[in-house]
């Protein structure tokens, strides 16, 4: 039989040589080629030419065909169990549902096409079972067609094989549906190409060691061996799993070529493509005509290897990678995002290895039209990517001690137009990297994430992707306690040629450690706390966040070249470094690098003798123990450039030289100067010891020498306070000068080489007040008759006087004396001795006429010796400012406070204050802590209550009298308001109580009791508290008559008082004291009432009366100077009560006994009722009394209680009770419970 195959008019026809007639016969295949476009493989496309129409008509002149040959249709369900030929190829359900089974040792060999459902309404099965059976077309001109036009189904089984030498297709056209299952071991399909899902819907499975093998080689044209989602119209996808393993020999594998493709690779299936897997289009596509998604799963235990991993490959397309588990990736180079988008996701241990690179959106020129994101994900302990080369794009998440291994390094912005940071995040997850490493965007490592790297250069700006004129605010951020960025051979943050500044920050713990060295380059920037917001193309810098948690800096040197940033603190807390930090020379300039001090407190302990740059504070202090620039290398003879120092918000204390000294030829003469200016402005302050160049204060600025102590500012220059200070514009606000002094003679100072000029009076015409402020004052010495001090000296001279000259004492008169070149402070306590009215001038009376002379006058007796007049008082210092009657006793005795000692560190402590200040003090001074606590024990109510409420419940009497023992817990929390000098008190007491008494006849009661009882007295607006432990015994007795009852109780208590206040908070004499000491009580009550039957409700009215008597103990408080030592004193009160108590019987006969009890009454208290204490300062003092909480005069009281049988002879009852009047709240209950025997 010859074939020969050709097309025309748009048919396709055989010509067939039937060797039993002789004759050539011309079949129609057009059944074959119906509803889909001509497939394009190899030459089972054959265009009308003139050689096939001339072949048609001589061949149809030798004779008139006598018979067509066709294709073989499998209409019904058939087993084939020997080899066949099917010279015209075969269909599998052309129209129905039909099943062929080939098994043993059947060989099916197809000349032609094989074709498993191939119109719409077919079903084809072809299932080979066994390793004898085969399926075999050997011609590659012919297809496999599995789902041509319907449903198709090809199982390979049990060791059987298929090969075709052309093209298989699974899902031919749109609506079809093909699937292929090759499963077993031995089980095996050989393709010169296969594409699943061309215009319907293609589903491979391969498991359970079967294998699929596609063996076109790789051309330009012919350039996939596989493509899943082929057609517009389809949709693809392969499964491999279980020992079955895919391999695309020398060839690309296609996963969403045209459409939608997935391939699945699950636990111990292998997926080998020679070329490289591609997902999301082709290189080579002109056009999609829509998009394109390419997905692929490695599960636990799945093994992918390919040469090239290309994801998102056309534009508008999209390439998926999930690895979980076990799952493996092996590639020469893995591209996540090329024309279009990749996702790249590895978790729960999965590992990417590649041995040249792994590459987020791949650069294809300047522009960004392409907007494509690759976007990367490392997930899980264990989950790793490795490659010697790893370039990613902001669009990166390590998370979960995920990591990344890599020899060099890069973080790029993406093509995509949305910002998003690069984020490493979570302990344990890290990138280690053992060459260079830059990083060009949004970078966070964050919550313990770790990038070990041997270099880092930081920079941003602009998109280092699409280079697109438009700023991008990216810095590289550390934040979190574990977090780091760790370098060993140094680290460079700084603009370069494309991106035009650099910004790196650690925060909240984050470390930076910078190795061999930290170089801050072109606008390079290296921040402690809050990094940066954004930045501005107005100032061309940084906008900075709100303050965060100090990061950590290793004790790298730090460098910082001509128009670097700088180091940057914006922190809460504190922080200190010990770095070299300098400046790197520019040919003979040092001035390299800014310190921008925004917030927290700052230390800097390194050396900065070669930093000669800006120092700029905003907020929070600096502190620099070190000399700055000190002129080393400078060779220049004219004037260096001055290093500028700006402090208009916060404190820079500086302990060291600015600048240098250096030495000008001007021809006649020789002058010096220090290369370096300071300004001084806002609420700013300059502080420490320090010396400097030029210095001028204005609008607010401070100058005070010092650190927390006296100090000297020495200037190599002029000083202007208010006076030109050299910003060139108008001075509106007061600048200050704050001096503290001590008694030895010591004080803090300034020091010019230059002219000092002060404020409005300097001569000069851009001036503003300039002031004197006294800020702290010697503990030790006494100002009762003034102190003297220089504080200024100017060897140029003084021009003008300070024009406010003022102390934030409300106590203390400061006084200043000029001098040529000085300025002399004097500071004296006010005087506030009231002036002495004069004495009425004398009458000198009528002149006396001259008296003759006199005999001597006999001597006169000796004069009797004159009365010692009495010491002079102390000034009335303090209570000139006191208001309320305790803190006017506090002031008097603090005015008395022995000029010496701890007792003048406290007096001295208090004249700095200003008003309000001192009387806060007064308040915490006044120890009134002690009398509100006698207040307290005064209303101790605890065991007559308990006797009270015992009782009142009807006794259990016997013919011979019996004994009961009862228990009781009560407690209460009681407020009581201050009277304006005392302040509110709020007290809390519980107890536990017992007692046994014994009945005598029908109307007697008598017995003892005893508790142990905790009180606590909290004076919150005083910061003090008492904290008391009490023991009560007493007796008690009752009669009860037919109606009429009376009861009454005596008691004592023995209580154990401890006490604590702080004092002076947030001042310079602040104090936490604490005293013990004891006190008794003397305790009698007395209570009466007549009981009124009305059926189940009973009406008692009643009347009571009591007395306390309490004791309280000398003691002496431990702590400080403001200890006070407490007077014992003795205190009384009575109470008297009138009420009606109702009692209902609840118990409906039962024998619970069940009774609800309410009652109301008044009750008005006399005696002691604003307890007082009586007490003088431990340090030297005279005595003095304030009053605690005032006690209320009348409350009324609310009781509700319930009682009933526990038992034939127990009962328990709960009581809870309210009390109001007088500033007083009260809420307390006691629970009782009696047994009688």
């Amino acid at each position: 039989m010859i074939n020969i195959k050709w097309s025309f008019m748009n048919r396709i026809y055989r010509l067939v040589l039937n060797r039993a007639t002789g004759l050539m016969q011309v079949a129609s295949e057009l059944a074959t080629s119906q509803g889909f476009p001509p497939r394009t493989t190899g030459f089972s496309l054959c265009h009308r030419s003139l050689l096939s129409t001339a072949m048609l008509a001589a061949l149809g002149s030798v004779a008139a065909p006598s018979a067509f040959a066709a294709v073989f249709d499998f209409n019904s369900d058939e087993t084939i169990t020997s080899s066949r030929v099917y010279t015209d190829g075969f269909r599998v359900g052309p129209n129905g549902t039909v099943v062929v089974d080939v098994s043993g040792a059947a060989v099916v060999t197809s000349e032609e096409d094989i074709s498993l459902g191939s119109t719409a309404a077919g079903n084809g099965t072809l299932r080979l079972t066994g390793p004898g059976a085969r399926l075999a077309i050997n011609s590659g001109f012919w297809d496999l067609l599995v789902g041509e036009a319907g449903v198709g189904n090809l199982t390979l089984q049990g060791g059987s094989q298929a090969t075709t030498a052309g093209l298989m297709t699974l899902g031919n056209q749109q609506g079809s549906s093909g699937n292929v299952l090759v499963t077993g071991a031995g089980s095996a399909l050989t393709a010169r190409e296969i594409r699943v899902g061309r215009g319907g819907t293609g589903t491979m499975d391969i498991t359970n060691g079967g294998t699929v093998t596609t063996t076109r080689p790789y051309s330009v044209v012919n350039n996939y061996g596989m493509s899943l989602g082929d057609g517009t119209n389809g949709a693809g996808t392969v499964n491999v799993s279980n020992g079955g393993t895919l391999a695309i020999a020398d060839n690309l594998l296609l996963v969403g070529m045209v459409r939608d493709g997935t391939l699945n690779i699950g636990n111990g299936g292998t997926v080998n493509a020679d070329r490289g897997v591609h997902l999301g289009g082709t290189l080579i596509s002109l056009s999609n005509n829509g998009t394109s998604n390419g997905t692929v799963n490695v599960a636990a235990g799945g093994e992918l290897n390919t040469a090239e991993l290309i994801l998102g490959v056309h534009s508008d397309s999209s390439g998926v990678v999930t690895v979980t588990g076990t799952g493996r990736i092996n590639a020469d180079t893995v591209s996540v995002g090329s024309n279009g988008d990749g996702s790249l996701t590895l978790s729960g241990g999965a590992v990417l290895r590649a041995t040249t690179d792994v590459r987020a959106e791949l650069p294809h020129g300047i522009s960004e039209n392409f907007g494509q994101t690759g976007r990367i994900v490392v997930s899980g302990t264990g989950s790793a990517i490795e490659a010697p080369r790893v370039d990613v794009s902001n669009e990166l998440l390590v998370e979960g001690g995920a990591a990344i291994r890599s020899t060099t390094a890069a973080f790029y912005d993406s093509y995509a137009n949305t910002r998003t940071n690069a984020t490493l995040t979570g302990a344990g997850s890290n990138w280690t990297n053992s060459g260079a490493m830059r990083a060009f965007t949004n970078v966070e490592i964050l919550d313990g994430a770790v990038i070990t790297t041997d270099t880092l250069s930081v920079s941003g700006g602009l998109n280092s992707s699409t280079f697109a004129p438009r700023l991008e605010h990216d810095q590289v951020r550390v934040s979190g306690v574990g977090s780091a960025i760790v370098t060993a051979n140094g680290l460079t943050v700084g603009g370069t040629v494309f991106e035009p500044y650099g910004v790196l920050s650690a925060a909240s713990g984050g470390r930076i450690d910078g190795g061999s060295g930290i170089t801050l380059g072109n606008a390079g920037y290296l921040a402690l706390g809050g990094g940066m917001d954004q930045w501005s193309l107005a100032t061309t810098a940084p906008v900075w966040r709100a303050a965060e948690a100090v990061g950590q800096l290793s004790a790298s040197p730090i460098s910082m070249e001509v128009n670097s940033g700088g180091l940057v603190f914006n922190h809460t807390g504190d922080a200190t470094l010990s770095n070299t930090i300098r400046s790197v020379p520019s040919g003979n300039t040092w001035v390299g690098g800014q310190l921008l001090q925004l917030s927290g407190n700052t230390r800097l302990d390194g050396d900065l003798t070669a930093f000669g740059g800006e120092i700029n504070v905003t907020g929070g202090t600096l502190l620099i123990n070190s000399d700055l620039y000190t002129g080393q290398g400078y060779t220049n003879p004219s004037r260096a450039l001055v290093q500028e120092i700006s402090v208009s918000g916060g404190t820079l204390v500086l302990n060291g030289t600015s600048g240098f000294q250096q030495q000008i030829n001007l021809g006649s003469t020789v002058e010096t100067v220090r290369s370096s200016i300071a300004v001084v402005t806002g609420e700013g302050i300059l502080a420490g010891n320090a010396r400097l160049g030029d210095t001028f204060l204005g609008d607010g600025g401070t100058l005070s020498p010092g650190q927390n102590g006296i100090g000297k500012m020495t200037f190599d220059g002029d000083l202007y306070l208010s006076a030109n200070n050299g910003l060139g514009a108008t001075i509106s606000g007061t600048s200050f000068y704050d001096v503290d002094v001590l008694g030895n003679g010591q004080n803090d100072q300034l020091a010019v080489s230059g002219t000092a000029y002060l404020g409005r009076t300097s001569g000069l015409t851009n001036t503003a007040d300039a002031a004197l402020r006294v800020t702290a004052l010697d503990p030790s010495v006494s100002y009762q008759n003034g102190q003297t001090y220089t504080i200024l000296e100017a060897a140029g001279g003084v021009q003008g006087r300070f024009d406010q000259v003022t102390s934030r004492s409300a106590f203390i008169d400061p006084s200043v004396v000029y001098t040529a070149n000085q300025v002399q402070l004097t500071l004296a306590v006010k005087d506030t001795t009231p002036p002495v009215t004069p004495a009425p001038p004398v009458d000198p009376g009528t002149p006396v006429t001259p008296v003759d002379p006199v005999t001597p006058v006999t001597p006169a007796p000796p004069i009797a010796p004159v009365t010692p007049v009495a010491p002079i008082a102390p000034p009335l210092v303090f209570g000139t400012v006191a208001i309320s009657g305790n803190q006017r006793a506090t002031a008097a005795a603090l005015d008395t406070l022995r000029q010496s000692g701890d007792a003048l560190a406290l007096y001295n402590g208090l004249l700095i204050m200003d008003a309000d200040t001192a009387r806060a003090a007064f308040d915490d001074l006044s120890g009134e802590v002690h009398a509100s606590n006698r207040a307290l024990l005064l209303e101790d109510r605890f065991l007559r209550e308990g006797i009270s409420q015992r009782l009142r419940q009807a006794p259990d009497f016997t013919e011979d009298g019996g004994a009961s023992a009862w228990v009781a817990g009560s407690g209460a929390s009681n407020r009581q308001d201050g009277d304006g000098s005392a302040a509110r008190a709020r007290q809390n007491r519980d107890g536990l109580m017992a007692g046994v008494d014994w009945s005598f006849g029908e109307r007697w009661t008598v017995g003892l009791a005893a508790g142990a009882e905790s009180l606590r007295q909290q004076l919150q607006a005083r910061n003090a508290s008492s904290d008391v432990d009490a023991v009560h015994a007493g007796l008690y007795g009752g009669y009860r008559g037919e109606a009429v009852w009376i009861n009454g109780a005596a008691s004592y208590a023995d209580y154990q008082i401890d006490t604590e206040r702080t004092v002076g908070v947030g001042t310079g004499i602040a104090q936490r004291l604490g005293g013990r000491y004891d006190a008794d009580a003397v305790s009698a009550f007395v209570e009466g009432g007549w009981d009124f039957e009305l059926g189940a409700l009973t009406l008692t009215p009643h009347v009571a009366a009591a007395y306390t008597r309490l004791s309280t103990d000398a003691g002496v408080e431990a702590g400080g100077s403001a200890a006070l030592a407490i007077d014992a004193s003795k205190d009384e009160v009575w109470t008297s009560t009138a009420g009606v108590r109702a009692s209902w019987d609840i118990s409906g006969g039962l024998q619970d006994g069940a009774r609800l009890e309410a009652g109301l009454a008044w009750q008005n208290a006399a005696g002691e009722l604003r307890a007082d204490s009586r007490q003088r300062f431990v340090a030297g003092s005279s005595a003095f009394t304030v009053g605690g909480v005032p006690l209320a005069r009348n409350v009324g009281i609310a009781e509700l209680g319930v009682s009933l049988n526990t038992s034939a002879n127990s009962r328990l009852s709960l009581v809870g009770q309210g009390r109001a009047g007088d500033g007083q709240r009260e809420v307390g209950a006691q629970l009782n419970w009696k047994v009688a025997f």
